[in-house]
C-alpha cells in the first residue's frame, strides 16, 4: 500500500516557494525516517489534471522496496517523494518529500537566502563575488565527480533524471563539494513518468531526440560540465574545460554529439574526473560566507560552517495506514565497531589487505597517547581543556583575570594561547573514533557496523571543518610563531577532514558489497584517505613543534602529533 497522508490533517508551515507546478510548504511536526524535516509540494490544479497517479505512487513505493543502504543513499542525495497527499475525494494533491538540507543554500547579504542551484555557478567572477560565492576549479571538478557518481547510480536503479538542468541540481562547497537533486517527481522510473517530460529552456536535447533517456542525461551532463568551466549559461565551447583537463574536454565533445550512442555515460567520467582532481593545483579559498580565507599553504579550500545539526528525531513521520509488514528502516542501528583489526584468516590475498589495514592504522595513530603534561593547576590535561572551553566558545574573555600578566601584550598572548588550547581540546578523542571506524570497515564488521563507521567518519570530518572555521576567530598575532601555528593547525585539520571523507566513501563501497571474504579491498578512495592522513600527520608534527614551547610558557598542556 502506497504511503498516503490526508490533506485535511496536514499542517502547512512556512511558504518555501511558488511556481508553475504549484506551491511548496514546510511541514512542521513530521520527520521522514524519524530524521529528516519534511516539505509538501502541492500541485497546481492544471498539473493535477495531467498527473499520472499510479506513476507517482510507484515513486513513493520505490525507496521502501530497496535495501536499507540504497534507500538511505537516495534520500541523502535527492528530495525523493516519501508519501502521497490526497484530498477527501481521493485525488492526489501532491506529495511529501525531504526538505532541502541546510548546506545546499546560499545566503548572500545583498539578496537573501536561496537554494544553491548550479545556475549561480554558471556566471562570471564578478557575479560570483556579488553573490559571495568563491569556487575554485578543483571544487568544480569535485562537484562534477559527485554528480557523475550520482547519475551513474541512479541509472543503475532504473532512474533517469530527464530535466537535468542547473535549476534542479543544487550544490554545496567546502570540505566535500557535493550535489542534491530536486524535482524528483519529474524523473522517469522504470520507463514511467508521473509528469510530462519538459526541458528547461536552453537545456533541450537535439531536435527529434526522445526525452528522458540515459543518453539524454549524458548529453546534459556534458553540457553542464562545459558551462561550469566556461562560466556561462548557454556556452558550448569546451575550451575552458579542456584547459583544466584534455581528457575531460574530449569527453565533453563526445557528450555533445547528436548521436546518443556516441556519448559517454556519466560513469565514464568518474575516473577521468578523479585524475583531474588529483592533478588540480588550486590556491585555497574561502567558501561562501563571511569567514576569512585559509592559509595559501592549504592544499584544499577550508571548509565552511559545519553542516546543520541533525534535527531532533521526534515526533517521527507517521503513515496513518501502516503496511502489513514493517517499513524499511533506513537509519542504521547504533553499533560500536570493534577496535582491533582482526587477525588474518589464511586466505590468499588477505595478507596484503591486512598489511594495508595496519599501515592505515599506523598512519591514523590508533592508540596513541592523547595528551601529555599537566595544566597550570597541576591537574591532567582534561582540567586544562575544561577551563579553556568557555574561552573557545566565546562566552567569556579568554585569559581574563589570569594572574602574572605584565601588560596588554602578555595578557593578549595568554588569551590567544588559552583559546587555541580550547580548540585542541574540542578535538580530543576524534582520532581514536576514526581509527576504530576504519578498523570496522577494514574487517567488514557487518553492514550495520560499516554504515555506522561511515557515519562516524563523516561526523569527524564535519567536526574538524567546524574547528578550522574557529581558528580564524582566535587572534594569534601576539603569540610567538602565531601565523605558523594557525597555518599548521588549519592544514592538519583540513587534511584530516579530507581523509575522513575519503574513508567514508570507502566505507560506502564496503556497505554496497565491496567486502570480499571478510576483508575490504583497497580502492582509490582508500589511497586518497591514506595520502591525506599522511599529509595531516606532517602538518600536525609542524604544529606541535611550534605549540609545545608556547604551551609550556603559559602552563598549558603539551600535545603529541597523533592526538591533534
Amino acid at each position: 500500500m502506497t504511503a498516503s497522508v490526508p490533506l485535511e490533517g496536514l499542517v502547512k508551515g512556512d511558504l518555501l516557494g511558488k511556481g508553475g507546478q504549484g506551491t511548496v510548504w514546510a511541514v512542521p511536526g513530521r520527520r521522514i525516517n524519524g530524521e529528516w524535516p519534511v516539505a509538501f509540494k502541492e500541485y497546481a490544479p492544471e498539473l493535477r489534471r495531467e498527473l499520472n497517479g499510479p506513476a507517482l505512487d510507484a515513486l513513493v513505493d520505490f525507496v521502501p522496496a530497496q535495501p536499507a543502504p540504497v534507500g538511505r543513499w537516495l534520500c541523502e542525495r535527492t528530495a525523493w517523494p516519501a508519501a502521497v497527499v490526497a484530498g477527501q475525494d481521493g485525488e492526489r494533491r501532491g506529495f511529501l518529500m525531504r526538505l532541502v538540507p541546510e548546506d545546499f543554500f546560499i545566503d548572500p547579504d545583498a539578496t537573501g537566502r536561496k537554494l544553491a542551484g548550479f545556475e549561480f555557478l554558471l556566471n562570471h567572477d564578478a557575479f560570483l563575488r556579488r553573490m559571495e560565492i568563491t569556487v575554485t576549479d578543483r571544487q568544480r571538478l569535485l562537484l562534477l565527480l559527485d554528480l557523475a557518481r550520482t547519475l551513474e547510480r541512479l541509472h543503475g536503479l532504473g532512474i533517469v533524471v530527464g530535466d537535468l538542468s542547473p535549476k534542479n541540481v543544487l550544490f554545496r562547497l567546502g570540505a566535500e563539494p557535493g550535489c542534491f537533486l530536486i524535482d524528483c517527481d519529474a524523473m522517469r522510473l522504470a520507463g514511467r513518468d508521473a509528469l510530462a517530460q519538459r526541458d528547461t529552456p536552453g537545456w533541450e536535447l537535439p531536435p527529434g531526440e526522445a526525452p528522458a533517456t540515459r543518453g539524454g542525461d549524458a548529453h546534459k551532463f556534458g553540457l553542464l560540465a562545459v558551462r561550469l568551466f566556461d562560466q556561462s549559461q548557454d556556452g558550448r565551447d569546451v575550451g575552458a574545460l579542456a584547459r583544466a583537463s584534455a581528457e575531460l574536454g574530449a569527453l565533453a565533445e563526445a557528450g555533445l554529439r547528436a548521436d546518443p550512442g556516441g556519448r559517454p555515460a556519466p560513469g565514464a567520467w568518474v575516473e577521468p574526473l578523479r585524475r583531474a582532481v588529483r592533478a588540480a593545483v588550486t590556491p585555497a579559498s574561502k567558501p561562501a560566507g563571511p569567514k576569512p580565507p585559509p592559509s595559501p599553504a592549504a592544499p584544499k579550500p577550508a571548509a565552511p560552517s559545519p553542516a546543520a545539526p541533525k534535527p531532533a528525531p521526534n515526533p517521527p513521520y507517521q503513515v496513518p495506514n501502516p503496511r502489513p509488514t514493517p517499513p524499511v528502516q533506513l537509519t542504521p542501528p547504533v553499533h560500536r565497531p570493534p577496535s582491533p583489526v582482526p587477525p588474518g584468516r589464511g586466505r590468499a590475498g588477505k595478507a596484503r589487505r591486512r598489511l594495508a589495514g595496519l599501515l592505515l592504522v599506523a598512519a591514523l595513530g590508533y592508540g596513541a597517547t592523547q595528551l601529555v603534561g599537566t595544566g597550570p593547576d597541576g591537574a591532567g590535561s582534561h582540567g586544562s581543556t575544561t577551563r579553556s572551553q568557555s574561552a573557545a566558545g566565546g562566552t567569556e574573555a579568554p585569559g581574563a583575570g589570569d594572574p602574572g600578566g605584565s601588560g596588554d601584550d602578555q595578557a593578549g598572548a595568554r588569551a590567544a594561547a588559552v583559546a587555541l588550547d580550547g580548540l585542541l581540546g574540542r578535538n580530543d578523542g576524534t582520532r581514536g573514533e576514526v581509527s576504530s571506524a576504519v578498523n570496522a570497515v577494514s574487517s567488514c564488521s557487518g553492514r550495520s557496523g560499516v554504515l555506522a563507521a561511515a557515519a562516524t567518519l563523516r561526523k569527524a570530518a564535519a567536526d574538524r571543518a567546524a574547528l578550522v572555521g574557529r581558528i580564524d576567530g582566535v587572534d594569534l598575532s601576539r603569540l610567538p610563531a602565531g601565523q605558523a601555528l594557525a597555518t599548521a593547525l588549519r592544514d592538519s585539520w583540513n587534511a584530516s577532514a579530507r581523509a575522513d571523507l575519503a574513508f567514508a566513501r570507502w566505507a560506502d563501497q564496503a556497505a554496497s558489497g565491496g567486502c570480499d571474504g571478510g576483508a575490504m579491498e583497497q580502492t582509490s578512495d582508500w589511497d586518497e584517505g591514506l595520502s591525506a592522513s599522511q599529509a595531516a600527520t606532517r602538518a600536525k608534527q609542524e604544529f606541535v613543534r611550534a605549540w609545545n614551547p608556547v604551551a609550556q610558557s603559559f602552563g598549558l598542556s603539551a600535545r603529541v602529533a597523533d592526538a591533534i
